[in-house]
């Protein structure tokens, strides 16, 4: 019998294709953190094994909470894994990466991928070097929204001439724990890279960015930090993307999402706040969530299944590659007031 929403993953955490059993995913989650306990439940519900490390010493009490596995140091955790993901905080990734990718272990990785263009390039290409798998974890692609945007764009839908505007906004739960200067970018580098990655995924590659930046910037910040960051990028195919991010002063709502798109075929539009349509056949109704699956779970279901020998999933190793450039870019023309041009490779 095989779990109704694992796609290929039985029960026993088996992964089936074709007939065959193959072994048990094992997955090597580095650090506890929000996004730790998130990726944690999917990749159990996928049917992996995990076992957990994190050097701030709460892997023990959140591998307890899921019923995973502890252990005490980074090389223990990649012993015979599969897969490494990598949730912690932006200044380690490269690190661990190039560890996991020396001992032949796939990456997956929390956005951004590096802290900067230099470091990702080179986690990019020891992976391409050693034939190690490498995903970013950009959740907001897999969104049935955004999914559904990219289909229309892609199949000539919404036309020629394509402007879009994608807004993004949350409440800043807790104060920063990194340390980096103002120069860095804030919330250019870090929330940003949602819509940049949209917008790149959507309209292929940005060639100028120009951006502005108002609020908290260099870490660590306060809990309900404040800020807003606008990216105008344009594509090399000659539309035109405005990206704009924002740390809001209360909890409600906790995240927004929109986006408006227009071309000579039509407009799409689309935001998280629009009433939701709710069915209730039986019973009282207390608490509830929109329907659908949990971005999360839709992600690392694609990750497992190309570890395993399944498709690759719908963004590698050159789309984050792509998102840190665009997102320095940003810092950088905040910072200096001046437009970015990103060569890209190929064009004349």
């Amino acid at each position: 019998m095989e779990h109704p929403r694992a796609c290929g993953f039985g029960i026993s955490g088996v992964w089936k294709k074709g007939g065959d059993a193959m072994p048990q995913l094992e997955v090597a989650l580095v650090g506890a953190g929000l996004i730790a306990r998130f990726h944690l439940d999917a990749w159990l519900g996928a049917g992996a094994a995990v076992r957990v490390y994190s050097d701030d010493g709460r892997a023990a009490d959140l591998a307890r909470e899921f019923g995973a596995k502890a252990v005490g140091s980074l090389t223990e955790a990649l012993d015979g894994a599969d897969a490494v993901d990598i949730c912690t905080p932006t200044g380690s990734h490269h690190e661990i990466a190039m560890t996991a990718i020396a001992a032949g272990v796939g990456v997956v990785c929390e956005k951004p991928l590096a802290a900067t263009t230099e470091e990702a390039e080179e986690i990019v290409a020891a992976a391409e070097r050693a034939g190690v798998r490498l995903y970013p974890a950009h959740d907001v692609r897999f969104a049935p929204a955004f999914t559904r945007l990219h289909e229309l764009v892609a199949t000539g839908r919404v036309g020629a001439g394509s402007v879009a505007r994608f807004l993004f906004s949350a409440y800043h739960p807790r104060p920063w724990t990194g340390h980096a200067s103002a120069r860095s970018g804030g919330i250019l580098t870090d929330q940003m890279l949602h819509g940049v990655d949209l917008a790149y995924w959507i309209f292929g590659d940005v060639v100028r960015v120009h951006a502005y930046y108002q609020g908290e910037l260099a870490t660590p910040a306060p809990e309900g930090a404040v800020a807003t960051g606008t990216a105008v990028l344009t594509h090399a195919s000659g539309a035109l993307s405005q990206v704009v991010s924002r740390w809001t002063a209360t909890p409600q709502p906790p995240v927004r999402v929109a986006f408006h798109v227009s071309g000579t075929g039509g407009t799409a539009t689309y935001d998280s706040e629009w009433p939701q349509e709710v069915r209730v056949t039986d019973g009282a109704v207390e608490n509830f969530g929109y329907a659908g699956e949990i971005v999360f779970v839709t992600e690392i279901r694609e990750f497992a299944e190309a570890f395993a020998g399944g498709p690759e999933p719908r963004l590698g190793a050159r789309d984050a590659l792509a998102a840190v450039r665009i997102t320095q870019a940003a810092a950088e023309s905040a910072w200096t007031g001046r437009a970015v041009e990103l060569p890209v490779k190929g064009a004349a």
